[in-house]
């Protein structure tokens, strides 16, 4: 009789057997690590998990790779480690793979990144700890453990190569109501991550302010296009106006959209030129 073991997630965990809430989980200091290296060159650093409880914690540890997942809210999938295109577990190398946190006690995890000479742009990979909650019990001959794991994400960088770059394609601007809705493409066509925030404001030729709002926040992978949105409550009358796009990404760096808009006597909306 074969027996299949199963790893169900946090969610999975907390969905089947409600008690685990009571259970204090490990906790990381290094939930996401990023990291610029010079082609061919290494960098290494240390993770320390904390096992919080009164008992004892065995801890597996590996290597898979991740990305982005549509609408591209910062929700994320995760691969076996080498099979997605900008895949840097290859990279990445660490110590120790197993090992027992005594009750209240700490344990330093060493990685080791090295970059090959080839590399460009932004590569990425997660660490895993995880820890088996319960003992494999066998119903009808199949095994079944519960574990649950913590993440460290790894955003490398090849240093002197990095672009980050989008593009805002397909901007509309329509009004329902009292609203005003802003939709847009967001398209990652650099060589990185970008994690944007926006806002955006509509001002007359005096410069008086009409509409303000905040466009969605967005997490993208080079190639990814994500939707950003955004409304108001606002009135415009029939005329001209300036809309201002101001989006900040997570480098510090801004991008400054600006166009001019027309509002005709129907009440339709149209972008006529950009600055």
């Amino acid at each position: 009789m074969r027996r299949i073991g199963l790893s169900l997630l946090l969610i999975g965990i907390f969905l089947l057997n409600p008690s685990v809430f009571a259970v204090e989980i490990l906790s990381i200091d290094s939930p996401k690590i990023r990291i610029s290296i010079p082609p061919g060159e290494e960098k290494t650093g240390l993770i320390k998990v904390t096992n919080p409880s009164s008992q004892p914690k065995q801890v597996r540890v590996y290597l898979e790779d991740w990305r982005y997942l549509p609408p591209f809210d910062g929700s994320k999938e995760f691969k076996p480690a080498g099979s997605l295109p900008f895949s840097a577990s290859s990279w990445i190398s660490f110590l120790p793979k197993e090992f027992k946190i005594p009750p209240y006690g700490t344990q330093l995890v060493t990685y080791r990144v090295k970059i090959p000479k080839y590399a460009k742009g932004g590569h990425f990979s997660v660490l895993f700890f995880e820890e088996l909650l319960e003992k494999p019990k066998v119903e009808k001959g199949v095994g079944i453990g519960v574990a649950v794991r913590i993440a460290s994400l790894f955003y490398i960088e090849s240093e002197g190569t990095i672009i980050r770059k989008a593009k805002i394609e397909n901007l509309s601007l329509k009004k329902e109501g009292g609203q005003l809705k802003i939709k847009a493409d967001f398209n990652n066509i650099g060589n990185t991550d970008i994690t944007c925030k926006g806002t955006f404001h509509i001002i007359d030729k005096k410069g008086m302010v009409y509409a303000r709002g905040k466009f969605n926040d967005i997490y993208t992978f080079p190639g990814d296009v994500a939707k950003l949105k955004a409304d108001a409550s606002c009135r415009l009358e029939l005329g001209f106006y300036d809309l201002v796009i101001t989006l900040q990404y997570q480098d510090g760096s801004v991008n400054v959209i600006e166009k001019t808009i027309k509002v005709s006597e129907w009440g339709k909306i149209e972008i006529i030129s950009s600055k």
